[in-house]
């Protein structure tokens, strides 16, 4: 069966054209082979006069599936798009990675995503506590382990021809907090796929349980922002389908560069990796490589025995308490942590304390918001297996109603 365009042909033949066509812009490299031999192209695309560790990483794959063209196009119409003048700043604040095409055998047969990528599916590629099953997860695991990306979009088409622009979810281990934002910005996508004429809003569907693809991995573990996003195939011409997803991408790049989801830096929303505005658990480091490594510590301590992360619901003594336990089983900690909690907007913070050392008043800030007085404390120092709580003492013009039992 022909293979529609691109081919993995195609796809080798830009990427090679992309890279020459912006030389220190855009670089390119081949990562692994696949089962039968073929290269795994990579697109390494930013501005090189920007340390890497003052930007973010973004890794857009495509052509998981090899009968769904959509995605291999999108992911080169990415990295070439972003050449473009009026694009160039998004290079500036981040590194992204692309992978055109992670099947190639799938891709050069035309065959759906079990029919090729080593006859094994890609939700069965990142079991829990054992190495990728393919060669071709192998040279993926390498990738994001030495980049540890802060989003990550796996971009497919719908097999066969179908409308909808839909998106699979993938919470990290911040259920309550990554859920909701996902949401929002799966509709802002969408919405941005409509102002360029693209109006197909297909299914949003979550993925509670765990997923073992890349993405489902990516999230359990390295609290990375992920999603699969899924492109119109054969009711447009590929030319279109590609505008729409690129509308898609181009927007949730602008939003990995505000600061909003109650971050303090400008990023996609990755950075809460426990709790949320009351409490938040947050990475450590002056620059985002340092952040990142620190969210991938975090997020492998929670799996491996942090039971619960939270506020007390009751302020005694005027004092907030963030507390959580870390088990004897926990190999993994992070050599710091960030805590950030909202009080009330009346509050005057008095102190911070973690196991009860008060903090160098450098080592806190607070500042006013519409909801209250957000308070940041870092701290540069592992937490102790049990018992772990920072508090933070302050003063209120008001008496309550009741005092708390």
């Amino acid at each position: 069966m022909e293979c529609p365009y691109p081919t993995y042909e195609d796809v080798m033949n830009e990427c090679r054209a992309i890279a020459a066509q912006a030389p220190g812009i855009a670089a390119y490299q081949e990562i692994g082979r696949s089962a039968q031999g073929r290269s795994i192209p990579l697109l390494t695309v930013t501005d090189p006069a920007i340390p890497d560790e003052r930007k973010s990483v973004l890794l857009v794959s495509g052509g998981t599936d090899g009968n769904e063209e959509v995605g291999r196009a999108v992911a080169l119409g990415l990295a070439r798009t972003l050449l473009e003048p009026q694009h160039r700043v998004h290079l500036q604040r981040q590194v992204v990675l692309v992978v055109p095409v992670t099947n190639p055998d799938g891709t050069a047969g035309n065959l759906p995503d079990k029919q090729g990528n080593g006859a094994v599916p890609a939700t069965q590629v990142h079991l829990p506590g054992q190495p990728p099953a393919t060669a071709e997860g192998r040279a993926l695991r390498e990738l994001v382990e030495a980049w540890i990306p802060d989003a990550h979009f796996d971009f497919h088409g719908l097999a066969g021809g179908g409308m909808g622009d839909s998106a699979y979810l993938y919470p990290t281990v911040n259920h309550k907090w990554s859920i909701p934002t996902l949401y929002e910005v799966a509709r802002e996508m969408s919405f941005a796929g409509a102002k360029a004429g693209y109006p197909q809003d297909g299914q949003l569907r979550l993925w509670m349980e765990p997923r073992h693809n890349l993405p489902g991995w990516l999230a359990r573990n390295h609290g990375c922002f992920c999603m699969v996003l899924e492109g119109t195939e054969n009711y447009y011409p590929i030319e279109d389908s590609v505008r729409a997803g690129l509308a898609r991408l181009l927007r949730v790049m602008e939003i990995g560069e505000e600061v909003r989801f109650f971050q303090h830096h400008a990023n996609y929303p990755c950075d809460v990796v426990s709790g949320g505005r009351m409490a938040a658990l947050m990475p450590f480091g002056e620059d985002y490589t340092a952040r990142r490594r620190s969210r991938r510590a975090i997020s492998q301590m929670i799996l491996e025995g942090v039971p619960w992360f939270g506020r007390t619901p009751v302020d005694r003594g005027w004092t907030a308490t963030i507390a959580f336990p870390v088990e004897e089983s926990v190999k993994t900690l992070p050599e710091g942590m960030v805590f950030q909690a909202t009080l009330d907007r009346r509050a005057q913070i008095n102190a911070v304390r973690w196991h009860g050392r008060e903090l160098e008043r450098a080592q806190w800030q607070s500042w006013p918001t519409q909801a209250g007085i957000v308070v940041r404390a870092q701290v540069p120092e592992a937490p102790r297996r049990g018992m772990n709580e920072l508090k933070i003492a302050y003063e209120v013009p008001f008496r309550r109603h009741v005092e708390p039992q």
